[in-house]
């Protein structure tokens, strides 16, 4: 019998540890945001929407950033959908993950379900941590909520069968999405009814991929109804590739894929179906027929494994591969325990992850999905021929799983969720509660009220009182808001009093910065300073300054920051700006008067390396590289620590570092692998 049940799910989980109190004023970067385009491959239709709707700030959100590496055991709230054959693992606090689907049959897992918790620099908010199926909402790159609670409520269909529902206000696109999964007496699959919301008077932009993580091993085909792809690798351009055999052309690669081409004569046929032929790190978005019944899967040598089919308005289908380099094998060495390695399968509304999609006011967008065993005959999935693969799989898919039945099940779910309330089984920090023109919309069934949210401290100050008073000039901010209404929330409450003072006016200061009118946002930091010193206002007027390349005065006001205020946020940010402009002597002090603790953190102890090694003590330098040093919170494709060994060995060589010497090192040096993160 099919049943909802709540429990705990433990593991070695790392501590998140607090949000950076320093608003995103920065470009925000995601590795598919700015990706360049080969025109000679994909049409103008094709890229219609790629690099539309880009945002430049993750504000309103705080970044994740002050995770560590220590893991200990840690119970994470649950809950269980279970019935016969399958039981399917979810965890609310972290962004309503399905994080296991175990085959009870076949007493197999189906995802990769990650012995551990452990946050890398991966998402937008920083924290990102691999396993299960992510639900990506709102902005390219992760949700800001993969870290973070979703509500959740119990209901039920006509016919007793129990339903999780999980939903969110995303604050950014200004969007409500509900995630509602079921698993039906007799059903050997998980269904997910995905429907998102625009409540607003306005057109926003819209994303959506579900991210399903799967062991990847040697004999793992993965097959979707594709013959060709939307290939990129890092390093290079997005461009339109036959599948599933591509041929590399080694002057076109880069990094080890170049050197294994060479190797083989200057060219390789990689088999993109089977993530362990593959050299570095890739995206293949499949270009699916408009009329072929979606579909992705990973399957094993006996030609079992999961499978994920869904109706037609989710289109998109994705693999991605961390490579077989050492770099990519370093990173999936980081995100576990070092034992297990994975692949990704996606499902979006796009064909690619560089298109964010139009929605119109009063919008909705439904769909269903459905995640499950498949059993088809290993030697045709393995074998050679790609669309007798395809076509074998599809027909085992229709047998297991009617398309029709998809259809019946997402009908039944619109007809008899959409409008009921359920049971609340967790209640989140949502801040549907903040918006004042969120009722606009229909939200049909939602409990956009406190029964089913709660508030976070920065939000309850607003909603306590007429009066806004303000914080000690010190204290970490606890949150930021952006939009008209707020902007007029605080201008209002400056004009009456309530908040003319530090706080206020740098709180408006941070809001025009988001929506870029830079001139007002600076005035409002400098009101900010005259009512009292505070850190927060001098490290945004530092940013001003350093884009208008004063980098001098930049630094110099988050110097100031720091020393009255040495959180690592703002020790790093100085820190970097003093290696930028060449002050190798101020960092150095710097790092000495900062706190002990500080002086451990990977970041820092990279910064402080950089600094002994351009000031010419590189024994100092290679002390700490060829230590235990761990970047924390190192970003996909960010190659600093390899840059740094590198630099050391051309300075050890030719006592200068120019281009040939990085040249040779490159080529005769190999950096140690902790070191090593490079995606190509």
């Amino acid at each position: 019998m099919s049943q909802l049940k709540t429990t705990v799910y433990t593991m070695p989980a790392a501590d998140l540890g607090k949000a950076n109190p320093l608003p995103d004023l920065t470009t925000v970067s995601d590795a598919h945001a700015a990706i360049e385009i080969d025109h000679e491959t994909v049409t103008p239709e094709e890229a219609r929407y790629m690099g539309w709707g880009r945002v430049h700030t993750i504000l309103p959100y705080l970044m994740q950033d002050g995770y560590n590496r220590t893991r200990r055991p840690q119970d994470f709230k649950a809950f269980v959908l279970e019935n016969e054959y399958l039981r399917a693992t979810f965890l609310p606090t972290l962004g309503g993950r399905l994080w296991s689907l175990f085959d009870k049959v076949e007493e197999k897992e189906l995802l990769h379900c990650n012995p551990v918790f452990q946050p890398a620099n991966l998402a937008l908010r920083n924290a990102w941590f691999s396993g299960g199926v992510e639900w990506n909402c709102g902005i390219i790159g992760h949700t800001p909520f993969t870290c973070s609670d979703l509500c959740a409520e119990a209901l039920s269909l006509s016919d007793g069968t129990p339903v999780l529902r999980m939903f969110q206000y995303e604050r950014v696109r200004r969007l409500v999405y509900r995630v509602e999964a079921f698993l039906p007496d007799g059903s050997h699959e998980l269904y997910v009814r995905v429907r998102i919301d625009n409540p607003m008077q306005e057109p926003t932009a819209v994303y959506w991929w579900s991210n399903m993580a799967v062991n990847e091993g040697e004999d793992i085909r993965v097959v979707v109804p594709a013959q060709k792809a939307y290939r990129y690798g890092y390093g290079g351009k997005l461009s339109k590739v036959p599948i599933p055999y591509m041929t590399a052309e080694a002057d076109k690669l880069r990094g080890q894929a170049a050197e294994l081409a060479r190797k083989s004569g200057g060219t390789l046929d990689w088999d993109v179906s089977r993530s362990v032929c593959l050299p570095q790190s890739m995206d293949f978005f499949f270009d699916l027929p408009k009329k072929a019944r979606p579909f992705i899967a990973a399957l094993n040598r006996d030609g079992y494994g999961i499978c994920q089919t869904s109706t037609p308005e989710l289109r998109g289908r994705k693999l991605f591969v961390w490579g077989m380099g050492q770099g990519g094998r370093h990173w999936q060495e980081f995100l576990s325990n070092g034992d297990s390695a994975y692949i990704e399968l996606q499902s979006g509304l796009a064909r690619t992850q560089l298109e964010h999609l139009p929605m119109q006011p009063g919008q909705t967008i439904s769909w269903l999905e459905s995640y499950g065993p498949l059993k088809t005959d290993g030697c045709i999935v393995q074998g050679a021929d790609w669309s007798e693969a395809v076509r074998h799989t599809l027909d085992r898919l229709e047998a297991f799983r009617p398309e029709q039945v998809l259809e019946d099940y997402h009908q039944k779910v619109r007809q008899e969720l959409d409008g009921q309330t359920g049971t609340v089984l967790h209640r989140a920090v949502c801040y549907a509660l903040n918006e004042m023109s969120i009722s606009c919309g229909n939200l049909e069934g939602l409990h956009l009220n406190q029964d089913a949210m709660c508030t976070d401290a920065f939000s309850e100050r607003f909603l306590a009182s007429s009066a806004f008073p303000a914080s000690a000039p010190l204290s970490e901010p606890k949150g930021y808001v952006t939009g008209s209404e707020w902007e007029a929330f605080l201008r209002e409450k400056i004009r009456d009093g309530s908040g003319d003072h530090w706080e206020g006016h740098y709180l408006l200061g941070v809001l025009l910065d988001a929506d870029q009118r830079s001139t007002e946002a600076e005035d409002e930091y400098r009101i900010s300073l005259e009512k009292a010193s505070n850190p927060w206002a001098l490290r945004c007027l530092a940013l001003h300054e350093k884009k208008r390349g004063q980098l001098r005065k930049g630094a110099d006001l988050l110097l100031e920051a720091a020393r009255m205020k040495p959180i690592r946020p703002l020790v790093l940010e100085a820190m970097q700006s003093l290696l930028e402009i060449g002050s190798y002597d101020e960092l150095l002090r710097l790092y000495q008067a900062v706190p002990e603790f500080l002086r451990e953190d990977g970041r820092i102890l990279t910064l402080r390396a950089a600094a002994l090694l351009r000031s010419g003590d590189l024994d100092g330098c290679e002390q700490i590289l060829q230590g235990n040093i761990v970047l924390t919170d190192i970003r996909e494709g960010n190659t600093l620590l390899t840059d740094l060994f590198f630099e050391l060995a051309a300075m050890r060589q030719f006592g200068r570092v120019s281009e040939d010497a990085l040249v040779w090192a490159k080529q005769h040096v190999t950096p140690p692998q902790h070191l090593d993160f490079r995606m190509l």
